[in-house]
């Protein structure tokens, strides 16, 4: 980045102008704008808070500093209207950018489960390549190119697939196992029976949010086609292990160095973006002193992410819950239809289940954007239905670890989070004493 465009832009508010950085990270969690890092750091040593945003799957930069810009644009009517917390108030602005998308075409759309170009299949499968071997790739590639190999050829190459490599950083807590290709043809199955035309209006999600995705003729059942859309939903994996990744190696060693400028630090995250932030603050030593607030927005995680217990273990992001000196707020939306339909059939693998089963309730691979926090003891636990509009108070006091938040009402679709009511769970966490 450079040197001209340090710091990003400078927001003037009728409070208090704020600088906003951006820190830019590739996809094993290197920093790639040191100049901005520095900066950043120095920024921070002056500032009263530094609130730091993350966006999720599916995002150009030019999405993703457009989120960024919306957000903000929200806080800061929210602050005219509500006003800064009754301290002194100096913030900083940080906006995350990282190669969260595979796919990027001379239109930038992200990729699109049930359907798309074949150039954009092809793009897909050389992303894969990171993470299989030449041989597999050029194994798939044949297959593809074979209409004569049917289920035959669906089959192996859902085996190929079936053992993409886990990352071990995951926020289940659950040990991988070997994959299983029959199972997974099954998956690609039940997730394209279960897409449906629905209306959405911004991109930035598990799939492109401003492309209805319709449902298929099952009746007129085609293995290659299947094995498209089965590529699709793995890169869907594959981003979520980046996330993590980018997290944990990158953000981290960055959040600590923020935190101990003295600084409180507001983390909010988008999507994929809520593993970033959450992976930041678990992984290594924990921050000193703790982050102030978690802000998680539809968060494309396990719903028993701080789950007590996982098959015996804690949930991966359990952590977080003793390294966060607020309650984490999280939201969910009825009209998420990636975190509600979709995701807990692309992430079929057992690193990325919560438990083996949630009595009674959602899929044991259910998204905590979808049905919200669960595996939570009950005095860790606030659940809020609905979400609160602005001025009305969120339980950020007491004992509890967690605040979920029912926000149908004010979150349209997966995408759609930036809006007066989110900037006020923002602000809420910021005026806290």
């Amino acid at each position: 980045m450079s040197a001209q465009h340090i710091p990003w832009t400078i927001r003037t508010t009728d409070l208090v102008p704020a600088p906003v950085y951006l820190l830019e990270l590739d996809k094993d969690g290197t920093v790639t704008s040191p100049k901005s890092l520095e900066a950043l750091v120095g920024a921070a040593a002056d500032a009263t808070d530094v609130v730091v945003f993350a966006h999720g799957w599916n995002n150009d930069f030019r999405a993703a500093t457009s989120r960024y810009d919306r957000f903000f644009d929200h806080l800061d009517r929210v602050l005219r209207s509500k006003g800064a917390p009754q301290r002194e108030f100096r913030p900083v602005y940080v906006g995350v950018t990282w190669p969260s998308i595979v796919l990027v075409m001379p239109s930038e759309r992200g990729p699109d489960i049930a359907g798309g170009p074949a150039d954009d299949l092809a793009a897909e499968l050389d992303a894969l390549a990171d993470v299989l071997d030449p041989s597999q790739v050029a194994e798939i590639r044949q297959i593809l190119a074979d209409p004569g190999t049917g289920t035959t050829g669906l089959r192996r190459a859902a085996t190929i697939l079936a053992d993409l490599p886990v990352d071990p950083d995951d926020e289940s807590g659950a040990p991988p196992e070997p994959g299983d290709g029959t199972a997974l043809v099954e998956t690609w199955q039940e997730a394209r029976a279960g897409l449906v035309t629905e209306p959405t209006t911004r991109r930035g999600g598990i799939i492109d949010d401003d492309a209805p995705v319709t449902t298929p003729d099952v009746a007129g059942f085609n293995p290659l086609e299947l094995l498209r859309e089965g590529i699709r939903l793995a890169t869907v994996r594959q981003m979520k292990d980046r996330a993590g990744r980018v997290g944990a190696r990158g953000l981290g060693p960055v959040l600590r160095r923020i935190v101990a400028t003295g600084a409180r630090v507001h983390l909010v995250g988008h999507s994929y973006g809520c593993r970033v932030v959450l992976s930041a603050v678990s992984h290594g030593a924990p921050p000193r002193p703790k982050v102030d607030s978690v802000l998680l927005l539809q968060p494309a995680l396990s719903a028993l992410a701080f789950a007590g217990s996982v098959g015996g273990r804690p949930g991966g992001y359990r952590s977080a819950l003793d390294r966060v000196r607020q309650p984490i707020v999280t939201t969910r939306s009825a009209h998420d239809m990636p975190l509600t339909r979709v995701f807990h059939l692309a992430l079929r693998r057992r690193s990325d289940l919560g438990d083996a089963a949630i009595a009674g309730g959602p899929s044991r691979f259910a998204a905590l954007g979808g049905v919200g926090p669960q595996g939570l003891a009950r005095a860790e636990l606030v659940d809020v239905v609905p979400m609160p509009d602005v001025g009305a108070a969120y339980p950020l006091q007491g004992e509890h670890r967690v605040v979920g938040v029912d926000g149908t009402r004010f979150i349209p679709s997966h995408g759609d989070v930036e809006c007066d009511q989110t900037a006020w769970a923002l602000l809420s966490q910021i005026r806290q004493p």
